[in-house]
């Protein structure tokens, strides 16, 4: 383990309040190294923390002294059915990303597809963080982001991948 002034220092990048000193910092690109990081924490008793924008509300994207799993290498679009609407991306796409996606989507009969909210009004978040911290959503009059979730994939503090739906 390294001194705790030699650790790395995170924070929120918009409110610059979570100033959170953590064991070492991660980039997963893919669902295996994201298992690889979780089993190898767990060998240490570390606890794990995942960020993507390195932005909440309520400052839970950071743990102190813990591995950071930091989801912005992972942020491709995996599939996209443009007939019914339904993408699949990876946690670490953020808004804007996702957006000039289906923007630059081909149209299929004259339909295009966006987004119906997003969670704050910060763009830079990640789809992960939202359905993580934010799944309640944002417009009063709309039901929240779960109702528009059909499945995702997580994995869980023993590694093991868990398809969710």
């Amino acid at each position: 383990m390294h001194p705790r002034h030699s650790r790395p220092l995170v924070n929120d990048i918009h409110s610059a309040l979570n100033a959170t000193r953590v064991a070492l910092i991660r980039q997963p690109r893919s669902i295996a190294d994201i298992r690889n990081i979780i089993m190898e924490a767990a060998r240490q008793d570390l606890p794990v923390a995942v960020c993507g924008g390195r932005h909440a509300m309520g400052g839970q994207q950071f743990a102190a002294d813990a591995v950071l799993l930091d989801m912005r290498k992972m942020r491709r679009v995996l599939a996209f059915d443009a007939a019914a609407g339904l993408i699949e991306a990876e946690a670490g796409i953020e808004w804007p990303e996702l957006i000039g996606y289906l923007d630059s989507s081909s149209v299929q009969d004259g339909q295009r597809w966006s987004i119906r909210q997003k969670q704050t009004g910060a763009d830079r978040l990640s789809l992960g963080a939202c359905l993580a911290a934010n799944i309640h959503g944002r417009g009063l009059r709309m039901r929240p982001f779960i109702g528009d979730v059909e499945a995702f994939t997580l994995v869980d503090a023993e590694g093991q991948v868990k398809h969710c739906n």
